[in-house]
Protein backbone atom coordinates (compact mmCIF):
# COMPACT_ATOMS: atom_id res chain seq x y z
CA UNK A 1 0.00 0.00 0.00
CA UNK A 2 1.30 3.31 -0.89
CA UNK A 3 2.30 6.12 2.17
CA UNK A 4 0.95 9.43 0.48
CA UNK A 5 3.46 12.61 0.83
CA UNK A 6 1.85 16.14 0.44
CA UNK A 7 4.61 18.04 -1.05
CA UNK A 8 4.22 21.86 -0.09
CA UNK A 9 5.24 23.84 -3.10
CA UNK A 10 3.39 24.81 -6.58
CA UNK A 11 2.02 22.97 -8.47
CA UNK A 12 0.21 20.55 -6.02
CA UNK A 13 2.09 16.85 -6.09
CA UNK A 14 0.99 13.70 -4.44
CA UNK A 15 4.19 11.60 -4.55
CA UNK A 16 3.80 7.03 -3.90
CA UNK A 17 6.52 6.46 -2.19
CA UNK A 18 5.89 2.68 -2.18
CA UNK A 19 8.78 0.86 -4.64
CA UNK A 20 7.58 -0.27 -7.95
CA UNK A 21 9.23 -1.73 -11.37
CA UNK A 22 8.77 -0.50 -14.77
CA UNK A 23 10.69 -1.29 -18.05
CA UNK A 24 14.25 0.44 -18.93
CA UNK A 25 13.15 2.16 -22.37
CA UNK A 26 11.87 5.57 -21.24
CA UNK A 27 10.46 6.57 -24.20
CA UNK A 28 8.74 3.38 -24.92
CA UNK A 29 7.74 3.06 -21.18
CA UNK A 30 6.21 6.95 -21.41
CA UNK A 31 4.88 5.83 -24.64
CA UNK A 32 2.45 2.75 -23.33
CA UNK A 33 1.79 4.94 -20.03
CA UNK A 34 0.04 7.75 -21.74
CA UNK A 35 -1.72 5.58 -23.83
CA UNK A 36 -2.87 3.68 -20.90
CA UNK A 37 -3.31 6.73 -18.44
CA UNK A 38 -5.01 8.76 -20.91
CA UNK A 39 -8.70 7.33 -21.27
CA UNK A 40 -8.23 6.32 -17.40
CA UNK A 41 -7.27 10.08 -16.77
CA UNK A 42 -10.28 11.31 -19.66
CA UNK A 43 -12.93 8.87 -17.23
CA UNK A 44 -12.66 10.99 -13.99
CA UNK A 45 -13.05 14.34 -16.19
CA UNK A 46 -9.35 15.33 -15.93
CA UNK A 47 -6.65 15.84 -19.06
CA UNK A 48 -3.51 13.89 -18.87
CA UNK A 49 -0.88 16.85 -20.16
CA UNK A 50 2.23 15.08 -19.79
CA UNK A 51 4.08 11.88 -19.21
CA UNK A 52 7.70 11.52 -17.96
CA UNK A 53 9.97 8.98 -17.20
CA UNK A 54 13.13 9.18 -16.42
CA UNK A 55 15.60 6.91 -14.48
CA UNK A 56 13.07 5.56 -11.91
CA UNK A 57 10.50 8.73 -11.39
CA UNK A 58 7.34 9.19 -13.50
CA UNK A 59 5.89 12.23 -13.40
CA UNK A 60 1.89 12.32 -14.89
CA UNK A 61 0.66 16.20 -15.12
CA UNK A 62 -3.46 16.29 -14.97
CA UNK A 63 -5.72 19.20 -15.61
CA UNK A 64 -9.04 20.40 -15.42
CA UNK A 65 -11.30 23.53 -16.09
CA UNK A 66 -11.47 25.50 -13.11
CA UNK A 67 -7.89 24.06 -12.06
CA UNK A 68 -6.40 20.33 -10.34
CA UNK A 69 -7.34 19.90 -6.92
CA UNK A 70 -5.26 17.65 -3.86
CA UNK A 71 -8.56 14.85 -4.39
CA UNK A 72 -7.49 14.95 -8.13
CA UNK A 73 -3.79 14.16 -7.66
CA UNK A 74 -4.41 11.15 -5.25
CA UNK A 75 -6.80 10.03 -7.01
CA UNK A 76 -5.19 9.60 -10.08
CA UNK A 77 -2.01 8.24 -8.57
CA UNK A 78 -3.75 5.35 -7.19
CA UNK A 79 -6.26 4.36 -10.07
CA UNK A 80 -3.27 4.54 -12.71
CA UNK A 81 -1.06 2.84 -10.33
CA UNK A 82 -3.43 0.06 -9.88
CA UNK A 83 -3.42 -0.10 -13.95
CA UNK A 84 0.40 -0.25 -14.20
CA UNK A 85 0.67 -3.16 -11.77
CA UNK A 86 -2.55 -4.84 -13.83
CA UNK A 87 -0.91 -4.48 -17.03
CA UNK A 88 2.86 -5.56 -15.20
CA UNK A 89 4.67 -2.40 -16.81
CA UNK A 90 6.37 -3.23 -14.19
CA UNK A 91 10.18 -4.41 -13.56
CA UNK A 92 12.33 -1.96 -11.62
CA UNK A 93 11.56 0.93 -8.96
CA UNK A 94 10.03 4.03 -9.58
CA UNK A 95 8.33 6.55 -7.90
CA UNK A 96 5.25 7.73 -9.26
CA UNK A 97 4.25 11.47 -8.93
CA UNK A 98 1.02 13.07 -10.28
CA UNK A 99 0.77 16.89 -10.07
CA UNK A 100 -1.02 19.97 -11.86
CA UNK A 101 0.96 21.90 -14.73
CA UNK A 102 0.95 24.72 -12.67
CA UNK A 103 0.36 28.36 -13.07
CA UNK A 104 3.68 28.78 -15.70
CA UNK A 105 2.68 25.58 -17.17
CA UNK A 106 4.55 24.39 -20.07
CA UNK A 107 3.44 24.53 -24.18
CA UNK A 108 4.33 21.47 -25.93
CA UNK A 109 1.11 20.61 -28.95
CA UNK A 110 -0.38 22.68 -31.14
CA UNK A 111 -3.48 22.95 -29.66
CA UNK A 112 -2.32 24.63 -26.68
CA UNK A 113 -1.08 27.34 -28.25
CA UNK A 114 -4.39 27.90 -29.51
CA UNK A 115 -6.13 27.04 -26.32
CA UNK A 116 -4.00 29.79 -24.15
CA UNK A 117 -4.49 32.46 -27.43
CA UNK A 118 -4.23 35.78 -25.81
CA UNK A 119 -2.05 34.87 -22.42
CA UNK A 120 1.09 35.90 -21.83
CA UNK A 121 4.20 33.46 -22.68
CA UNK A 122 7.53 33.63 -22.78
CA UNK A 123 9.39 31.87 -25.64
CA UNK A 124 12.87 30.14 -26.00
CA UNK A 125 14.02 29.66 -29.38
CA UNK A 126 16.60 30.30 -31.51
CA UNK A 127 19.23 31.36 -28.95
CA UNK A 128 16.34 34.52 -28.00
CA UNK A 129 13.70 34.64 -25.14
CA UNK A 130 10.22 36.21 -26.90
CA UNK A 131 7.62 37.42 -24.27
CA UNK A 132 4.47 38.42 -25.70
CA UNK A 133 0.94 37.19 -26.22
CA UNK A 134 0.25 33.72 -27.88
CA UNK A 135 -2.05 34.56 -30.99
CA UNK A 136 -2.86 30.90 -32.12
CA UNK A 137 -1.08 28.69 -34.74
CA UNK A 138 -0.66 29.15 -38.43
CA UNK A 139 1.50 27.73 -40.93
CA UNK A 140 3.44 25.51 -38.34
CA UNK A 141 4.32 28.92 -36.50
CA UNK A 142 3.00 30.20 -33.30
CA UNK A 143 2.02 33.85 -33.95
CA UNK A 144 2.91 36.39 -30.99
CA UNK A 145 2.42 40.01 -30.29
CA UNK A 146 5.39 40.89 -28.13
CA UNK A 147 4.98 43.59 -25.41
CA UNK A 148 6.55 46.18 -27.47
CA UNK A 149 3.74 46.00 -30.25
CA UNK A 150 6.07 43.85 -32.72
CA UNK A 151 4.11 40.72 -34.18
CA UNK A 152 6.44 37.42 -35.02
CA UNK A 153 6.07 34.38 -36.14
CA UNK A 154 8.10 31.57 -34.50
CA UNK A 155 8.10 28.11 -36.52
CA UNK A 156 7.25 25.62 -34.19
CA UNK A 157 10.47 22.90 -34.80
CA UNK A 158 12.21 25.81 -33.56
CA UNK A 159 10.80 26.56 -30.40
CA UNK A 160 12.88 24.88 -27.51
CA UNK A 161 10.43 25.92 -24.27
CA UNK A 162 7.24 27.67 -24.03
CA UNK A 163 5.80 28.49 -20.99
CA UNK A 164 2.81 30.67 -19.80
CA UNK A 165 3.65 33.80 -17.73
CA UNK A 166 1.91 34.40 -14.90
CA UNK A 167 -0.37 37.91 -15.60
CA UNK A 168 -0.78 39.63 -12.39
CA UNK A 169 -3.50 42.44 -13.63
CA UNK A 170 -1.57 43.57 -17.06
CA UNK A 171 -3.45 44.66 -19.14
CA UNK A 172 -3.59 43.30 -22.93
CA UNK A 173 -2.38 45.97 -25.32
CA UNK A 174 -5.00 47.45 -28.27
CA UNK A 175 -3.46 45.61 -31.40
Amino acid sequence: MCEWARIPVMPTRFVCTEGHMLKTDHSAVAERIEQLAGPVVASMGLELVEVDYRGGFLRLIIDKAGGVGHEDCEAVSRVVGTQLDVEELIDQSYTLEVSSPGLDRRLKRPEEYEKYRGRLARIKAGGQVLIGRLEGVEGGAVLVQLERGEARRVPLPEIQETRLVVDFGRERRAT
